[in-house]
């Protein structure tokens, strides 16, 4: 897996590449930790995602928790089918904000 970010109108576009797994979910902690210090709004571009395990999953909602609950807004765009299986079936989708783009995520947050 692997992350690059900029900012886009005062949002910071995270995005992903690869497998958010087990193996690379303490990886993607650490730099989502790293990230909340620089913003307060954050999309996840997940559209070169390939997918996402329940562990990597597990990383997602509690940084979503953490983040909103001090204050900062997330989205997530551009799922791609197999990971936006793994969010419908464990009904994850309910608690994101969840964009066909990171265009539209970033207007969502602006």
């Amino acid at each position: 897996m692997e992350l690059t970010s900029n900012e886009v109108n005062g949002v910071l576009v995270v995005a992903l590449t690869g497998r958010l797994t087990v193996v690379t979910a303490d990886a993607f902690k650490r730099e989502l930790d790293h990230f909340c210090e620089k913003a307060s709004k954050i999309v996840l571009d997940c559209t070169k995602m390939e997918y996402i395990d329940s562990t990597g999953l597990g990383i997602v909602v509690r940084f979503f928790k953490d983040f909103t609950g001090k204050g900062g807004k997330l989205a997530l765009a551009g799922l791609q089918p197999k990971p936006k299986l793994v969010f419908e079936i464990t009904r994850a989708y309910k608690i994101f904000d969840i964009f066909d783009s990171a265009g539209a995520a970033v207007e969502s947050l602006k």
